[in-house]
């Protein structure tokens, strides 16, 4: 069978106020690009997106990618993927309290002046943060960050699609 898409979740063309939580997103080439392309500053500026509580696992690439806009990435888990959150085009990103395990070298990253603010994340052992350092340090939203220690249990124990009867 092939696939008829991209990403698993593709947030483009200027879309706002979008919050993607209890998700399981697994066993892709692409997770989720954020803004359409190189090429789309114009529309793609304003695009605000939040995952939140998400479990990303098995993915090559796009762990998420931002490309413009900003973006808010807390209390994730990321399992066995290939690449990590890539900021980048002017991206801004505040990044806190995700866990990943062994194998992402690089659990978040910069191509083409992307940046991001990192705080209380487990990049693993193996992991480092390489993005530059950026200036969006507060989201314009009350949230209540787990700890680092309880996010993997959190986290893999609600994602996705689970019994609630």
């Amino acid at each position: 069978m092939q696939d008829y898409y991209d990403g698993l979740l593709d947030i483009t063309h200027g879309c706002t106020g979008v919050t993607v939580s209890y998700s399981k997103l697994h066993d892709h080439w692409k997770g989720s690009l954020v803004g359409h392309s190189d090429s789309n500053a114009s529309e793609d500026k304003k695009i605000t997106v939040s995952y939140a509580y998400n479990h990303w696992s098995n993915i090559n690439s796009r762990t998420p990618s931002f490309r413009f806009g900003t973006g808010h990435i807390w209390n994730n888990v990321f399992d066995n993927n290939n690449d990590g959150i890539n900021t980048r085009v002017e991206a801004e990103l505040l990044v806190e309290n995700n866990v990943w395990s062994s194998g992402t070298t690089k659990p978040l990253y910069s191509t083409t002046n992307g940046y991001a603010v990192a705080r209380g994340n487990d990049f693993s052992p193996t992991g480092t943060n390489t993005a530059p350092q950026g200036h969006f340090s507060q989201a314009p939203y009350q949230y209540n960050l787990i700890g680092t220690s309880s996010v993997r249990s959190s986290v893999t124990g609600s994602a996705g699609v689970t019994n609630f009867c």
